[in-house]
């Protein structure tokens, strides 16, 4: 299984007495998301792609133009991902299909304590990047994992003949 972790993109910042979960993308976010949806495409797993993600609205909105590239087979939010619960996103995660592709869209620091976690990496997760994990989740307390690929949003335009911004 592949499990692609990714961080939502930049969120207008956050101000005192504003509710934390309600912060929108901001447009920079907007486009570097679309970046790494145009270059996933090129380069995504084959079998089932799920995409489970925070249910705070910059994930939702991340998760919501990374399907328009992957076209999953479904999309959920997930409270487990939102609290950074690896326990109960473990107990989910052992009911996938093998052959299944998840991209969980989240937070930081969950993303880079999971990545570290299964892979024994840290990958430092900056707004919209991703990592790539071959996963098994029978291998260890949470599972175990290779890290095959961290790409950040610039990196993302270099791959695509797009000039760094």
């Amino acid at each position: 299984m592949y499990i692609c972790l990714m961080r939502h993109g930049k969120a207008e910042p956050y101000r005192d007495g504003q509710d934390d979960s309600g912060r929108v993308l901001t447009s920079r976010g907007i486009q570097d998301v679309r970046d790494m949806a145009a270059l996933a495409r090129k380069w995504w797993p084959g079998g089932t792609t799920r995409i489970w993600t925070s249910p705070l609205i910059r994930a939702c909105q991340t998760a919501d133009i990374m399907s328009q590239s992957l076209q999953p087979a479904a999309i959920r939010t997930d409270c487990y991902i939102g609290d950074g619960d690896l326990s109960g996103l473990y107990e989910e995660l052992k009911a996938l299909p093998e052959m299944d592709t998840l991209l969980i869209v989240g937070h930081q620091p969950y993303l880079d304590r999971w990545t570290e976690a299964w892979t024994g990496s840290s990958a430092g997760f900056k707004t919209a990047s991703m990592a790539l994990v071959s996963y098994d989740p029978y291998d260890g307390n949470f599972g175990k994992g290779k890290l095959l690929l961290y790409l950040h949003p610039a990196g993302a335009r270099l791959f695509l003949g797009q000039a760094a911004q």
